[in-house]
């Protein structure tokens, strides 16, 4: 009984907390230059145009870092002037991990990583997603769906079997 219909678990894109070091470097190498430029010569305000200049590159970087899962798969789209869309098939999720580091904690995000059998794919990271635990458990039952329909089972291999039959 496969499903039909496909629908939208969770769509967004990773936080930017994620820039939170560069947009702090940023600010501050942008007030340096703008003392120094104030002290000196005033025309080195100019010089500000750089690290505004990258500060903004990397929240575009950011920003068109895509996720959107349904009930059948995850689709990733990344690139600001190219674009390139990898999708993984939920069926091929092995394991599932949730990681929250304490400072991505602090903003509600967390990390889901997902290990699958998928070849170029064989682990899929997405970074500072916001409610991680409930969007793992989300995926966690997609994926039983989805390979009970595929009529999809993995074989685990244990070590003690592999070194107890040679």
């Amino acid at each position: 009984m496969e499903e039909k219909t496909e629908s939208l678990i969770w769509e967004g894109s990773q936080s930017q907390v994620l820039n939170l070091g560069v947009f702090l470097s940023v600010i501050l190498v942008t007030v340096l230059i703008v003392i120094i430029s104030l002290i000196t010569l005033p025309l080195l305000m100019v010089l500000c145009l750089i690290p505004l200049g990258y500060g903004l590159w990397k929240w575009l970087v950011i920003k068109f870092n895509r996720y959107k899962i349904t009930t059948q798969r995850i689709f990733y789209s990344t690139g600001i002037f190219t674009k390139k869309t990898d999708v993984l098939e939920l069926y091929r999720v092995m394991d599932l991990n949730l990681y929250e580091p304490f400072w991505q904690r602090i903003f509600g995000l967390g990390i889901i990583e997902l290990s699958t059998s998928d070849e170029t794919t064989p682990k899929f990271v997405l970074k500072a997603v916001p409610k991680p635990a409930d969007l793992s458990d989300k995926i966690r039952k997609s994926v039983e769906s989805r390979r009970d329909a595929k009529r999809v089972r993995g074989i685990e291999f244990l070590d003690d079997e592999l070194t107890s039959n040679q």
